[in-house]
């Protein structure tokens, strides 16, 4: 069984296993991802390794959770096949690390740190780590007698006491950042699947299956494999009870917590025996939210785009995971179940929606939404069309054509917005418009501007950020119901795939200009087309539509299909169809990036290897920190160079990881 991963995404993986790992790991990391699911006889075979030393680097492998081994009941092999996407989030680790320090905290981003760096850890490993005495709970917190952190203590100034421990450990499960480990851990999900399906596929010898024994095998096929899926989900639920004073998500003010800490570790219910790793599919939900925000806010502005980011995290709290499994989950805001190619039936996503009062309490008081949006007289703003309301995305119903202009059809093709509610909007924005400018009048009276703001003046402002979402031709927000000041919602499947088509865009109009982004956005939109009337399609020359096509061809960004008019095949009667097949672009653009990536990496190695004097020589410890009055003038702009260069390469390799985001993760 061979891994489904390119050739330069492995070469990557395993760059990256070497570079933090060692080569050892690395070695049998790379056969893995080439040879597939392998014993450690094979491994051994592949490798030339002693079987002493490929235990070693198993065991690292492990306990790095970058394997995937299982024994089958009754045998004593077990076999061992690579986790290609572990692998690869090893890239994006400091990154992880970060947006944890930026939306939950410090003392978060420290243990989350910790637990990335052991791979995965038990609370008493933890409680060691961070210099704790396990059996002390009570009145020092953990310190020794003396009110000290015992030896070998990390000194953490965020984490002062065993129990600041055991509050951010149960923040971070409730958060699912950090997840239990359990017996399918090390599994890879695609066998359980498979053993749940064989399981509930086997019957009595002779049984004859009716059409409804098949429904209810589906039905238990798919019970069983979600409730595999969410295995890991049970401490959650039981922190929930036990510390719901933390299940709602905290304001961050610099890194600083809003609500302080009361629980102690065993009413937490985290023993000591309770092992801990990195969920990572959260993670990329969280690094999804940051890149929305930044894509909102450099199209429309930056006061938008926190209020963006705020509606993101409060959705993120009931999103496990970026992209939902198409044999067991629906898209939100799909009903009923659906029906599949292979007759299985899958569950419903709810839809998850946000009032603007719930965004109004979560957002920072220190952003000030009446910056951002532009002022335009009440008569210009048409308010039913822009309270319009969409019960179901634009992508999955069509709107009737004879709609009446600013009404909304929800899924049922009633009008979700009546007369009142929009003649509502207009007499409640009006006289506290008009008191703010000064210049309104009620019978005969100038109306002076109030000391006071009125009462609900921050909500609308914010709510008219959140409509100018919604409007935005990228539809980063659904309007989706008049709850609490209105619901809004974000469909993220159309979404990334605008921004998908904005990153293809953007780099054929690098490659190949203005033209080639014409020609390929036609194809695009009109699908397969003949050579002779692109040029008249695309207002070029027949000439020069030939010399980009060809070139776009011999990218692999466009193809061309051959179709005779008869058997001779000769040219003259053959027609030429041009087509742009967007998947393949996803796949070659994405292996493109990877070999990119691995480039950057290796001529960072070579640097470093170039430099190796000065860079051993900055590692002393009576160096670091004075490496300018210890070093010469001349080694010290040597290594002031490396240094320049080595943040170059690594954020381009950070920008290449965001294309790779965006093209298979979010």
């Amino acid at each position: 069984m061979s891994m489904l991963i390119s050739k330069h995404a492995a070469e990557l993986c395993a760059h990256v296993v070497n570079d933090l790992f060692g080569e050892l790991p690395a070695r049998i990391i790379a056969v893995l991802l080439s040879k597939g699911r392998s014993t450690i006889p094979q491994l051994v075979r592949h490798t030339s390794l002693p079987p002493r030393q490929m235990r070693h680097g198993l065991a690292v492998l492990v306990q790095q959770n970058l394997l995937y081994h299982h024994a089958i009941a009754g045998s004593s092999v077990a076999s061992y096949e690579a986790n290609p996407d572990a692998c690869y989030n090893l890239v994006r680790s400091g990154k992880i690390i970060d947006m944890v320090g930026t939306e939950y905290g410090l003392a978060e981003q420290e243990v989350f740190q910790t637990i990335m760096q052991l791979g995965h850890a038990r609370v008493s490993d933890l409680v060691q780590a961070f210099g704790f005495h396990p059996d002390q709970n009570g009145a020092n917190g953990g310190h020794s007698s003396d009110g000290r952190r015992r030896a070998g203590a990390t000194g953490s100034a965020h984490v002062q006491t065993l129990q600041d421990l055991h509050t951010t450990l149960g923040r971070l499960i409730i958060a699912e950042l950090i997840d239990q480990v359990g017996p399918k851990t090390f599994r890879n999900i695609e066998d359980v699947y498979r053993e749940i399906e064989e399981d509930a596929l086997r019957g009595e010898p002779g049984e004859k299956l009716t059409a409804k024994h098949k429904e209810a095998q589906q039905e238990t096929i798919i019970s069983r494999c979600v409730a595999a899926r969410e295995e890991s989900k049970k401490l959650k639920r039981q922190l929930m009870q036990t510390m719901p004073f933390i299940a709602k998500r905290r304001k961050l003010t610099n890194g600083v917590h809003s609500n302080g800490s009361v629980a102690n570790g065993h009413d937490q219910g985290l023993g000591p025996d309770l092992v801990l790793k990195v969920n990572f599919e959260k993670c990329l939900v969280d690094l999804r939210n940051q890149t929305l925000a930044q894509y909102a806010s450099d199209h429309i502005g930056e006061v938008t785009g926190q209020v963006y980011h705020t509606l993101l995290r409060l959705l993120s709290d009931k999103i496990a995971r970026c992209r939902m499994d198409p044999r067991f989950d629906l898209e939100p805001g799909e009903v009923g179940d659906i029906e599949d190619d292979n007759n299985s039936r899958r569950r419903a996503s709810p839809q998850v929606a946000m009032t603007a009062l719930q965004i109004l309490d979560a957002l920072d008081p220190s952003i000030c939404v009446a910056a951002g949006v532009g002022k335009a007289a009440r008569k210009k703003i048409n308010h039913r069309n822009a309270e319009k309301v969409r019960s179901i995305p634009k992508h999955l119903v069509e709107e009737s054509e004879d709609s009446d202009d600013g009404a909304t059809l929800g899924g049922d093709g009633r009008d979700d917005d009546s007369d009142d509610n929009g003649d509502s909007d207009d007499d409640e924005d009006g006289p506290s418009r008009r008191r703010q400018n000064g210049s309104g009048t009620r019978g005969g009276r100038v109306m002076f501007e109030d000391e006071t703001p009125p009462k609900h003046s921050r909500l609308d402002e914010m709510r008219q950020h959140l409509l100018l979402l919604a409007e935005s031709p990228q539809g980063f927000v659904r309007h989706c119901g008049t709850q609490g000041r209105g619901q809004f919602t974000v469909d993220f499947k159309p979404l990334m795939e605008s921004l998908r088509q904005v990153e293809v865009d953007a780099v054929i109009e690098q490659t190949f200009g203005r033209h080639g982004l014409r020609l390929t956005r036609i194809l695009r939109a009109k699908g397969k087309l003949d050579e002779k009337t692109l040029p008249g399609l695309a207002l070029m020359k027949k000439s020069d539509v030939q010399g980009k096509m060809l070139a776009l061809q011999m990218a692999g960004f466009v193809d061309v299909q051959e179709v005779p008019r008869d058997n001779s095949r000769t040219a003259n009667r053959t027609m030429f169809f041009w087509f742009f097949d967007a998947t393949r672009v996803d796949n070659q653009l994405m292996d493109d990036v990877y070999k990119t990536m691995l480039r950057c990496l290796q001529t960072l190695d070579v640097q470093r290897h170039r430099e190796r004097n000065i860079l051993s020589f900055v590692d002393r410890k009576d160096v670091k920190g004075k490496e300018e009055e210890v070093m010469t003038a001349e080694h010290y702009n040597k290594y002031s160079q490396f240094l320049d260069l080595q943040s170059k390469l690594l954020g381009q390799v950070m920008r290449l990881d965001e294309l790779i985001s965006v093209f298979k993760d979010y």
